[in-house]
C-alpha cells in the first residue's frame, strides 16, 4: 500500500473566511480596472471632437494602454512569482488610479496619450498576480466561479462608466469630471489589498507525494490525486519550481491554444467596448447619456449574467473532466461569432436586434472569459502561473486587444472613404457599421478555433504539471 504524505493544514488562519475577503477585494479592484478602461470609449465622440483625431487615431489611443500593458505584464507577472503578489497588486491600482487622475488635468494630446500608457502599466501589474492569487484561494473543481466573481468586475465596471460616465461629463460639463472622480475609490482599495493576509503558493493543488512507489515516468502515479491538499498547505520548493522560466512555460503545449483564445477574444470584446457607443450615437442616432446606457445593458448586463452562469457550468463540467470545461467554452465562442454578426448587420431602424443578438453574443463570450484563468491553472504549476498568465496577457493584449481598436478603426476610416455617395457624418456611421459587423465574428471564430486546439492537450499537460510538481 501507497504511504501518501501531506502537509498539515494552517491552524492559524480560517481560509475561507479569508478566502471571501481577499476575493471581494480583488473583485472591488477589477471593477475599478474596467471602469477606468471604458471611460475613453464612453467619451470616445468628445474625445476626437477635442483633439481633431479620426477613428483609426482614436482606436491607436485606446489601444495605448494595453500595447504597454502587453510589453509590461511578463515581467511584472515574473516579478510576481518571486515576491508578495499583493504588493505588485496594490501598487498597480495605485499606479492606474493616479494616471487616470492625470488624463482629466492636462488639455495635451500627448498628456492624455501618455496617461493611458501609465493606465496599462498599472493594470499590467494587475491581472497576473491577481491570478496567481485566486489560484491558490480555491481548488481547480472550483476555480472557476471564483474566477466569475472576480471577473464580474468586468462587465459590473463596464456597466457602471457606461450608465454614469455620460451622465456626469453632461452634468459637470466636461469630458475631463469622470477621469478625476473615478482615481479616488482605486487610492482606499490599494490601501486594503496591501493589508491582506497571502495564502501560500501552491496551498490547493491536488499533489500528494506516494512515498513507496517514487515517479519513474511523465504520467502521475496513482498516490497524485485531483483534489485539494488543504486551503493552508504548505509545498517544498519542486523541480518545476526551480527550472521556473518563460521559455518552460511555453514548452507547455496547451498554453498555444490558450494564446490564441485569449487574442481572439479580446481582439472582439475591445473592439465592442470602444466603438459601441461610437455605433449607437452615429448611426441609430442616440444621445451620448443614451448611447452609452445602451452600450451597459449590452456589455454590463450580457455580461454579467454570462459570467454567473459561465462560472457555474464550466466548474460542473470541470467535476468529470477538465477537457469539457474547455470545450463548452470554445462552443460558446463559436455560436458568439453568427449572434455578433446578426445583431451588428442590424438596420438604423431596428435598435432592438442589435441589442439583443449582441447582449447574446457577449454573454456567451463570458463563458469562456470564466474558464480562461482556471484552464490556466489546470496546467500550470504554482510557481509560474504568474510568468503563464503574463504570457497569456501579453500576446493577447498585442494581438487582440489592441489589435481590435485600431483595425476596426482603420477599417471604419477606409469604409467611410470609400462612400462617397453619402455625407459625411452619413458615411462615417456606414464605416463603423461594416467594420464592426466584419471584424467581430471572425475575431470570436478565432477565439473558438484556440479552444478546440487546447482541448486536445488539456488533460495531458495536466497530468505531467501534477507529476512534476510531486516531484521535491
Amino acid at each position: 500500500m501507497s504511504k501518501q504524505v501531506v502537509d498539515k493544514p494552517e491552524k492559524t488562519t480560517r481560509p475561507h473566511s479569508r478566502a471571501g475577503w481577499i476575493i471581494g477585494l480583488l473583485f472591488a479592484a477589477n471593477l475599478l480596472n474596467f471602469y477606468d478602461r471604458a471611460i475613453p470609449a464612453v467619451l470616445l465622440d468628445q474625445i476626437e471632437q477635442a483633439f481633431g483625431i479620426n477613428d483609426a487615431q482614436a482606436g491607436l489611443l485606446a489601444s495605448a494602454f494595453v500595447i504597454v500593458a502587453a510589453l509590461t505584464v511578463i515581467p511584472l507577472g515574473y516579478l510576481a512569482d518571486r515576491i508578495a503578489r499583493k504588493t505588485v497588486v496594490g501598487w498597480g491600482l495605485l499606479i492606474w488610479s493616479v494616471f487616470t487622475a492625470v488624463g482629466g488635468v492636462f488639455s495635451s494630446f500627448w498628456v492624455f496619450f501618455g496617461s493611458r500608457v501609465g493606465v496599462g502599466v498599472g493594470e499590467a501589474a494587475y491581472d497576473p498576480a491577481a491570478g496567481s492569487l485566486m489560484a491558490d484561494l480555491y481548488p481547480t473543481e472550483k476555480r472557476a466561479r471564483a474566477n466569475s466573481w472576480f471577473q464580474l468586475g468586468f462587465p459590473i465596471g463596464t456597466m457602471l462608466a457606461y450608465f454614469t460616465v455620460g451622465a456626469v461629463a453632461v452634468a459637470f460639463g466636461s469630458w475631463r469630471a469622470p477621469f478625476l472622480i473615478a482615481a479616488v475609490p482605486g487610492i482606499i482599495i490599494a490601501i486594503l489589498v496591501f493589508r491582506i493576509r497571502e495564502p501560500k503558493r501552491g496551498a490547493t493543488d491536488a499533489v500528494a507525494i506516494a512515498a513507496a512507489e517514487p515517479l519513474t515516468g511523465a504520467g502521475p502515479t496513482s498516490a497524485t490525486t485531483d483534489s485539494a491538499v488543504g486551503a493552508g498547505a504548505t509545498a517544498r520548493p519542486t523541480v518545476a519550481a526551480k527550472r521556473a522560466s518563460i521559455w518552460s512555460v511555453l514548452r507547455i503545449r496547451s498554453m498555444y491554444g490558450l494564446i490564441i483564445a485569449f487574442a481572439g477574444y479580446n481582439f472582439a470584446a475591445y473592439a465592442i467596448g470602444t466603438f459601441l457607443t461610437p455605433v449607437l450615437q452615429r448611426y441609430y442616432g442616440l444621445d451620448l447619456v443614451s448611447a452609452a446606457a445602451v452600450s451597459g445593458v449590452v456589455i454590463g448586463i450580457g455580461g454579467l449574467i454570462g459570467l454567473l452562469l459561465g462560472g457555474w457550468v464550466t466548474d460542473r463540467v470541470a467535476k468529470t473532466s477538465i477537457a469539457r470545461r474547455v470545450m463548452v467554452a470554445a462552443v460558446c465562442l463559436l455560436v458568439a461569432a453568427p449572434l455578433a454578426y446578426i445583431g451588428l448587420s442590424a438596420s438604423s431602424s431596428v435598435l432592438g436586434q442589435l441589442v439583443l443578438f449582441l447582449a447574446l453574443s457577449y454573454l456567451l463570450g463570458m463563458f469562456y472569459l470564466a474558464a480562461a484563468v482556471p484552464v490556466v491553472s489546470d496546467v500550470v504549476g504554482a510557481k509560474q502561473r504568474s510568468s503563464a498568465l503574463g504570457v497569456v496577457f501579453a500576446i493577447g493584449y498585442v494581438i487582440g486587444g489592441a489589435g481590435g481598436p485600431v483595425v476596426v478603426g482603420a477599417l471604419s476610416d477606409s469604409f467611410a472613404k470609400g462612400a462617397t455617395n453619402l455625407s459625411d457624418s452619413a458615411a462615417s456611421a456606414y464605416g463603423l457599421q461594416t467594420a464592426m459587423m466584419i471584424a467581430v465574428p471572425i475575431a470570436f471564430i478565432v477565439a473558438a478555433i484556440g479552444m478546440f486546439v487546447t482541448s486536445r492537450t488539456v488533460k495531458s499537460d495536466r497530468e505531467r504539471m501534477l507529476a512534476a510538481e510531486a516531484v521535491a
